[in-house]
C-alpha cells in the first residue's frame, strides 16, 4: 500500500500545481472581465471560485496566495456594493479580509469612500496599529513568539502584545505594546551591530555547510525574486538556487567553508579574515556544485544476473557504464545459478568495471536428530557458518524447517547448488556429529566432528574456502636437478621456448642474472614474475615469456572439498569458452571419478577437446578417458585400448601440470596391461 502512495504523490503534486495555476487564471480572467468588459456577473463568478478555492486553507496559504484571497475579497466587497441585492454581503467579505490579513488595506482607488471608511470601522473594532520602525532592516520581526512579515504598519488585536527583532550579525530587541480601541503605538528597534554575516546561495539544494569542520545545517527551499541580481547573470533563474543561507556572526580570523553532498564533489572555500573584520554583511555569488559520479560496467560471461547495488537494482548484465554516485558500495550479481558480491567503492570520474564470476551457493538444510550435549552451541555455529566463507554464498536454514523437508525444497527449486545436512551420530553416548555435503545431482562427502571441540566446524571452513588452482605460470620448460650440475637441466621445451633459443640437453645457469641453484628457485620465481625472464644457458642470455600452463584437480586431497569443487566448476563451465571450457571439463571428469562417476566423466572428456600437445592437454584427456573405461569393466577393453592409443599420440602430454609425469610411457604400460 505505500508503494502505491509513493508511486501516486508525483500526480497529486502534479494536480495540486495545476489547481493553483488554474486559480491565478480564473483571478486574472475576472479583474479583466470588469475592467476591460463591464461583466460584472462574470467577474463575481470566477472571483467566487477564487475564494472558493483558497479560503478553505486560510494562513495555510503561501504569501502571493493570501495576498490574491485578499484582493478577491476586496474586488467582491466592491461588486456587491454596487447590487442593491448583495450589498449586505460586502460586509462580510470586509471582515473575511480583515480575518486574514489585518495589515492589508484595501485598494482606495477602487473602494469608494464609503466602503474603504466601512472597512476602517470594522478593523477599529478588534485592531489597533503600531507604526514599526527596524534600523537596520532586512531582520526578522517576532509578535508573541509568531514571525510576522516586517511592515511599517501593523494592525493587532487588542491587549498586551511582546515585540521581537533580529537580525544575524545585530543584538537582538524586544519590547512590550498595550492596545486598547483607537491606539496607535511606536514600536522602535534600533540594533547594535557585532559581528559579520555571510549569505550565499548554492545550486541544488540540500548541501550540507561546515565551517571550520562544524556542521551549521543544510541549504534548504528555493531562493526568491530577490536572488535575481545574482542568478541571472550565471544563466539561472532565482529558483534554480536554495533558499539564502546565512551565516549569523562569523568570527574573527580565517576560515574553511565547505559544501557536501552526496553525488557531489565537495566545495571548499577559504574565507579571509577581512570578511570578519571590521563587521559587516557580506553575500557571496552563488556556488554551483559539481556532480561527483563514476562509470560503473559490470558484466558476465554467465547469462542472467542481475545487478544490485546496496539494494537498488540496475538491471540485467551487462550494464555499462552506468552513472552512479560515488562512494562505497555493496555490489550483488544474481544469477540463475550461484551469486556474486563484492564491496566496491566508486571514485570520483573514474572508471570501474568488472567481471561477475557467480559463486555457487551452500543451502543448511538444518540439523537433524534429537536432543545431545552442546547441541544448542553447535546449532549456533551452523547458522554463522556464512560468515566463515569467502568462496561459497550462504544461504541459512528456514525456521521450523525439517532437513528433509529442507532437502527436497532444494531439489525442486534449484535455489543452491550445494546441501549440508548435520546427524548426531546414535552412538551409546552422543559425542560425534556427521556433516554430508552433497551437491543437488547427488555427489557428497562425509565428516565426522565432535561437537564438543572449540572450533567443530573449522575444518570443514577450510576445506571449503579452498579453491585449487587450473593454471599455474609456466616458462615451457621440463626441468630436472642433476646432481654435479651447477643448474637445472632442460629435459624439453616447448616450441616458443624453443624458439627463443633454449637448448635441451642443457642446463640452465643464471635466472635474471643471478646464479640458479634449482628448479625449485626458478618455480619460486614465477609465481610473481609477470611479462618474461632472463635465463642463461651456454653462455647466452635469453628472454622467456611467462605463460599459464593448465593443471589437474588433484584427487584424494584431504584438504579439499570435491562437492564444493564440483559446483565451482559447473558454474565457471557456463560461462567459458574455447580452451578455458574444455580445461573445464576435464577437471569437472576428475572430480566426478572422485566419487566413481565414471560414465558421467566419460561424457565429459569424450566432448572435451584441447588444442595443446605438451603439458596437460589433449593426451591427458585422451588417458582418461581410457581409465574410466577400465573402470566400468571388461565390456570396454576396446574402447579403453583406443583411448590409450590415442593418448599415445601426444607424447609431450603430462599428468597434474606441466612438469608431471608423461602420459605417453603410462598409456603404453596400460596398453601392456590390458593385453
Amino acid at each position: 500500500m505505500r508503494l502505491r502512495h509513493c508511486l501516486l504523490l508525483p500526480l497529486l503534486c502534479g494536480l495540486l500545481l495545476g489547481q493553483d495555476a488554474t486559480v491565478k487564471d480564473a483571478f486574472l480572467q475576472a479583474k479583466s472581465l470588469w475592467a476591460t468588459q463591464g461583466d460584472r456577473e462574470g467577474a463575481t463568478q470566477r472571483f467566487d471560485s477564487v475564494v472558493a478555492a483558497l479560503a478553505p486553507k486560510g494562513i495555510a496559504l503561501e504569501p502571493e496566495g493570501v495576498q490574491m484571497l485578499c484582493e478577491a475579497y476586496n474586488w467582491l466587497a466592491v461588486l456587491d456594493d454596487r447590487s442593491q441585492q448583495n450589498k449586505p454581503r460586502a460586509q462580510v467579505r470586509l471582515q473575511a479580509l480583515i480575518d486574514l490579513n489585518p495589515d492589508f488595506d484595501v485598494d482606495r482607488a477602487l473602494t469608494s469612500q464609503r466602503l474603504a471608511a466601512q472597512f476602517d470601522r470594522l478593523k477599529g473594532e478588534k485592531f489597533a496599529l503600531v507604526k514599526v520602525s527596524l534600523a537596520p532592516e532586512g531582520g526578522r520581526l517576532l509578535v508573541d513568539g509568531k514571525a510576522v512579515p516586517a511592515l511599517p504598519r501593523k494592525f493587532l488585536p487588542f491587549g498586551v502584545h511582546k515585540l521581537a527583532y533580529a537580525r544575524p550579525g545585530h543584538t537582538p530587541a524586544e519590547l512590550t505594546v498595550e492596545l486598547g480601541p483607537k491606539d496607535v503605538k511606536t514600536a522602535e528597534f534600533k540594533l547594535e551591530r557585532i559581528a559579520s554575516t555571510l549569505t550565499f546561495y548554492v545550486q541544488p539544494s540540500d548541501i550540507e555547510v561546515l565551517l571550520d569542520g562544524k556542521s551549521l545545517g543544510h541549504t534548504t527551499g528555493k531562493a526568491g525574486p530577490e536572488a535575481a541580481a545574482l542568478a541571472t547573470p550565471l544563466g539561472l533563474r532565482p529558483e534554480d538556487l536554495s533558499a539564502a543561507f546565512v551565516i549569523p556572526e562569523l568570527p574573527a580570523g580565517k576560515h574553511r567553508l565547505e559544501l557536501r553532498a552526496p553525488c557531489f564533489r565537495t566545495r571548499i572555500l577559504e574565507l579571509g579574515e577581512d570578511l570578519a573584520t571590521p563587521p559587516a554583511d557580506h553575500t557571496l555569488e552563488p556556488i554551483r556544485m559539481e556532480a561527483s559520479k563514476g562509470a560503473l560496467s559490470v558484466a558476465s560471461a554467465w547469462p542472467g544476473g542481475e545487478l544490485f547495488l546496496s539494494g537498488q537494482s540496475l538491471g540485467p548484465l551487462p550494464v555499462v557504464k552506468a552513472l552512479v554516485c560515488s562512494g562505497p558500495y555493496d555490489l550483488l550479481v544474481r544469477f540463475p545459478g550461484g551469486g556474486f558480491s563484492q564491496r566496491v567503492t566508486l571514485e570520483d570520474g573514474k572508471a570501474l568495471d568488472l567481471e561477475a564470476r557467480p559463486k555457487p551457493r551452500l543451502a543448511l538444510a538444518g540439523l537433524e536428530g534429537g536432543e545431545f550435549t552442546g547441541r544448542a552451541r553447535f546449532q549456533a555455529l551452523l547458522e554463522a557458518l556464512g560468515d566463515r566463507l569467502q568462496q561459497l554464498a550462504f544461504l541459512p536454514a528456514r525456521p521450523g524447517e525439517a532437513p528433509r523437508e529442507a532437502l527436497a525444497r532444494l531439489k525442486a527449486s534449484r535455489e543452491a547448488e550445494l546441501v549440508l545436512i548435520a546427524t548426531p551420530v546414535q552412538d551409546p553416548v552422543i559425542h560425534r556429529v556427521e556433516l554430508v555435503l552433497a551437491t543437488l545431482d547427488g555427489e557428497e562427502e562425509h565428516l565426522l566432528v565432535k561437537p564438543l571441540e572449540q572450533d567443530p566446524l573449522g575444518k570443514l571452513a577450510t576445506r571449503l574456502n579452498t579453491q585449487p588452482r587450473l593454471s599455474e605460470p609456466s616458462l615451457g620448460l621440463t626441468l630436472l636437478d642433476v646432481p654435479g650440475e651447477a643448474g637445472p637441466w632442460v629435459l624439453a621445451a616447448s616450441e616458443i621456448a624453443l624458439k627463443a633459443g633454449i637448448q635441451a640437453g642443457q642446463p640452465l645457469l643464471q635466472l635474471e642474472g643471478k646464479p640458479l641453484p634449482s628448479a625449485e628457485a626458478l618455480r619460486q620465481q614465477l609465481v610473481s614474475a609477470k611479462g618474461s625472464l632472463s635465463l642463461s644457458q651456454g653462455g647466452a642470455t635469453l628472454a622467456l615469456p611467462v605463460l599459464r600452463e593448465a593443471v589437474e584437480l588433484p584427487l584424494g586431497s584431504p584438504e579439499l572439498s570435491y562437492p564444493a569443487i564440483l559446483s565451482h566448476l559447473r558454474l565457471q563451465y557456463a560461462g567459458a569458452k574455447g580452451d578455458e571450457a574444455n580445461l573445464i571439463k576435464l577437471n569437472m571428469a576428475l572430480a566426478l571419478m572422485q566419487f566413481r562417476r565414471y560414465d558421467k566423466a566419460i561424457e565429459l572428456l569424450r566432448d572435451a577437446r584441447l588444442t595443446t600437445v605438451r603439458g596437460v592437454s589433449q593426451g591427458t584427456i585422451d588417458y582418461h578417458t581410457g581409465l574410466c573405461f577400465i573402470h566400468l569393466g571388461p565390456a570396454y577393453q576396446s574402447e579403453a585400448a583406443q583411448a590409450f592409443r590415442q593418448a599415445l599420440k601426444y607424447p609431450q602430454a603430462t599428468l597434474l601440470g606441466p612438469e608431471g609425469p608423461l602420459v605417453a610411457p603410462l598409456a603404453r604400460q596400460a596398453l601392456e596391461d590390458l593385453r
